[in-house]
């Protein structure tokens, strides 16, 4: 794909109505198309931390016929966070988060991954040119009106981006609805809430609370809400540079980093934890497939290797029966 904004402003447009209007370049096989729509930034976290915005793209009406995106009023991008060489290499792992969580979850995200060759034009320059401070005359007088003092040179960035479907599409898929209030994890679907926990588990990610909706959609149906996990970046699979242990509702945690493990889920029956268990090692091979097969799209190795070994550890608890109580069942969440 192909998108030209400038950075700097993309982070001031939070809202809709406002978003930065502009074309979305894709190439299928060897054709290129474009499509009208609308950016805005989205995540505060990442806005106010990242170099790079995530964010939510708006398809104009009747713009995305006979293309990828038909039927979808909205997607939203993750970008990388940063300018480092390791950056395109996280968001492969976290979008391997996704694809795991597929496997494990019939509700879940769909996502794909995509190249995105970014052009940052980058707008006017905010400081004054020395001469003028010292002049005490503002740029355009000291050009005579002309604005070639006001361009910066564009900035080009080839980034790795996961393409994340709206949460309303996911629920239009089971026949269900996106519940937009705060319901108990205990109050939550049993079965898909221990699958969510153990997962989240699994990636070394504390970053979400089913109880406050972070990192979490609801999606209901038949009377039951069923968690729907998102944004894996603070994990410890990722272990992104810029991570931090989560404290949600200014509640400590007992780890120092990331990529220690904390369960998070509530106690449930001990017969669900069993099954859970046992689900989760039936797909041990089909989980570690998914990395695998992506072998050769990071750039590092060494970050394929750490991703591997991280979750082959996370098995090898569920496989030892004092590892599996004492990290699990036994500090599962009361409140």
């Amino acid at each position: 794909m192909q998108l030209s904004y400038t950075n700097k402003q993309i982070k001031k447009e939070t809202n809709k109505e406002k978003g930065i209007h502009t074309y979305l370049l894709y190439k299928q096989g060897e054709t290129w198309d474009t499509v009208p729509v609308s950016l805005r930034a989205r995540g505060n976290f990442r806005k106010n931390t990242c170099y790079f915005t995530p964010l939510k793209v708006y398809f104009k009406r009747g713009g995305t016929q006979n293309t990828p995106f038909e039927n979808y009023k909205n997607i939203k991008i993750a970008l990388p966070c940063l300018l480092e060489d390791r950056s395109n290499d996280d968001i492969l792992k976290e979008y391997l988060a996704y694809k795991m969580y597929e496997v494990l979850s019939p509700i879940h995200f769909k996502t794909r991954l995509a190249t995105l060759d970014y052009t940052d034009t980058r707008g006017e320059k905010d400081e004054l040119h020395p001469l003028a401070v010292f002049l005490n005359v503002s740029n355009q007088d000291l050009y005579n009106g002309e604005e070639a003092w006001a361009t910066r040179k564009p900035k080009n960035h080839t980034l790795l981006t996961i393409l994340i479907e709206d949460d309303k599409v996911v629920a239009k898929r089971h026949d269900a609805k996106v519940l937009k209030r705060f319901v108990h994890p205990l109050n939550q679907e049993e079965t898909i809430s221990i699958i969510n926990a153990f997962f989240q588990f699994m990636i070394g990610n504390t970053d979400f609370s089913t109880a406050y909706s972070h990192n979490q959609k609801l999606i209901f149906k038949e009377g039951k809400s069923y968690p729907v996990p998102y944004d894996f970046d603070m994990s410890g699979l990722v272990n992104a540079s810029y991570a931090v242990v989560s404290n949600i509702n200014n509640t400590p945690l007992d780890i120092d980093k990331v990529t220690e493990r904390q369960y998070r889920g509530f106690k449930r029956n001990p017969t669900l934890f069993e099954d859970t268990r046992s689900n989760f090692l039936s797909k041990e091979s089909e989980i570690l497939k998914i990395l695998d097969v992506h072998k050769s799209l990071f750039k590092e190795a060494k970050s394929y290797e750490t991703a591997h070994n991280y979750i082959s550890d996370f098995f090898a608890i569920l496989k030892n029966d004092l590892r599996f109580q004492k990290e699990i069942v036994q500090v599962a969440r009361e409140k």
